[in-house]
């Protein structure tokens, strides 16, 4: 007779997903593609499109020690080898640890809307940041950036609120008006909720959830 013995832990679980998923993909797919070193680039560079698609989670010393990993793929799905899923999944922990610190601080200090600064927001135009304080830069123009988006939105949504007072007089009820001081008070308390919301469901998710982006990069290259 034949047994049949659950997997002991989650690692075991991704590890039999891992090769199964190989042998799906080379056996049984209806258009296999060689499993091989080309093939690993392509789930390397679709991977981090998924788990940092900003540039803004991992450094660059980071993206260096990945990179090593690039051509090695192929050879982990073989073996349903974890080391490179659990190094990139790790550091994310730390980095959004560290980022999330880091916004906390950058919202207890005043911040300058009245400062022109350039903030890149196309992937395809910019590099991980090269070091914590570049980090720390980035974020914090992120954070301005959404600050006064907000504002702006505040701004539209009050002139088609007069428009729509000018055009039915008789319905029209007392808009609230606030300064300035008061917009930015609110824009700012707003995308604070929203990132402190952000950070929030990133630690609620498994990881699982993450070792599943991971498979998804595999797969995603035989299914664009």
């Amino acid at each position: 007779m034949f047994g049949f013995r659950p997997p002991l832990n989650e690692e075991e679980k991704m590890q039999i997903i891992m090769v199964n998923t190989k042998n799906i993909l080379s056996y049984l797919h209806y258009s296999p593609k060689p499993i091989n070193d080309a093939y690993s680039k392509e789930v390397y560079k679709q991977y981090f499109e998924s788990i940092d698609p900003t540039k803004t989670y991992f450094l660059q010393s980071d993206m260096d020690e990945f990179r090593k990993y690039e051509t090695k793929l192929d050879d982990y799905l073989n073996t349903g080898d974890l080391t490179f899923y659990k190094l990139t999944v790790d550091k994310l922990y730390q980095r959004i640890d560290e980022i999330d610190k880091m916004t906390r601080d950058i919202f207890s200090k005043p911040i300058n809307l009245e400062e022109d600064e350039i903030l890149t927001l196309e992937p395809k135009l910019k590099n991980a940041p090269t070091n914590k304080q570049q980090q720390y830069n980035e974020w914090r123009k992120y954070v301005k950036y959404n600050i006064l988006q907000e504002i702006e939105s505040m701004n539209r949504k009050s002139e088609e609120k007069k428009k729509q007072d000018a055009d039915n007089k008789k319905n029209s009820s007392k808009p609230e008006v606030l300064s300035q001081d008061e917009k930015i008070k609110k824009a700012t308390e707003h995308v604070k909720d929203l990132l402190e919301e952000k950070f929030i469901r990133f630690r609620k998710r498994q990881k699982m959830d993450w070792f599943t982006v991971y498979m998804n990069a595999y797969t995603h290259i035989f299914d664009p």
